[in-house]
Parts: structure tokens; C-alpha cells; sequence
């Protein structure tokens, strides 16, 4: 489907989907890069982040009449929406930082004097 076969009611059908998931999130119609196919290009934005998903146009176009395709492509936006709003926990150094300083293991039968070990007297 070209962006110029794109209607009205599926511009509205979009927005009212958008609307469900967040009022901040703002979706448009874009061109995808590469060869024409069978898929619709969206863009998302929210919060100055910007993604490009496709969405088959068939089930776009299925969407108009009925619910259950309706709640597919919500639930595709949502979660590629959570996936563009993730961020990532930093890994904490001080989780792989020792003291700074490490003692030497002890030479096997070493005597250094301290707690000779056991059976010699």
C-alpha cells in the first residue's frame, strides 16, 4: 500500500488507537525505505524519541470493521512503543571493583609464623 492509498478513516482509526495508549505518544503515516510491499510504515514519537514500525495492510484495512484487528495493531504500537521508552539500568562498578589491593595467596608450606598449621609441633 503506497502512502498516497492511505485514507481519512484510517488516519482517524490510527489517532484513536494512539489516544488509547498515551496522550503524549503521536503516531503519523510515513514512507518505509526500500521496495513497495504490503506494509504501512508508522512513525512514533514520545518524549524526544522517534521510531519507524510497519504494520501489514491488511490488517489495517481489516481494522475498520473489526474490534479484534483493532486491538492487534493496538497492541502492536504499545509494545513497540514500551520498547522505544525503555532504558536500560546503568551496571554498577561497584559490583566488579574489589578493594584495590589484594594479598598474594601463600606459597605452599610456607612458615610465616602465623597459626603454623596443623600436625607439627
Amino acid at each position: 500500500m503506497r502512502l498516497e492509498d492511505i485514507a481519512g478513516r484510517h488516519r482517524k482509526l490510527l489517532r484513536e488507537l494512539t489516544r488509547r495508549i498515551s496522550k503524549k505518544l503521536e503516531t503519523d503515516f510515513t514512507k518505509l525505505p526500500g521496495a513497495e510491499g504490503p506494509n504501512i510504515g508508522i512513525e512514533l514519537r514520545e518524549r524526544n524519541r522517534k521510531v519507524l514500525m510497519e504494520l501489514p495492510a491488511a490488517l489495517l484495512a481489516q481494522a475498520e470493521t473489526d474490534m479484534s484487528a483493532r486491538e492487534a495493531i493496538r497492541v502492536r504500537i504499545k509494545a513497540r512503543r514500551d520498547r522505544m521508552l525503555f532504558r536500560r539500568e546503568p551496571i554498577s562498578l561497584e559490583q566488579h571493583v574489589g578493594t584495590g589491593r589484594r594479598q598474594p595467596p601463600a606459597a605452599f608450606g610456607s612458615s610465616s609464623g602465623q597459626g603454623q598449621g596443623r600436625g607439627r609441633r
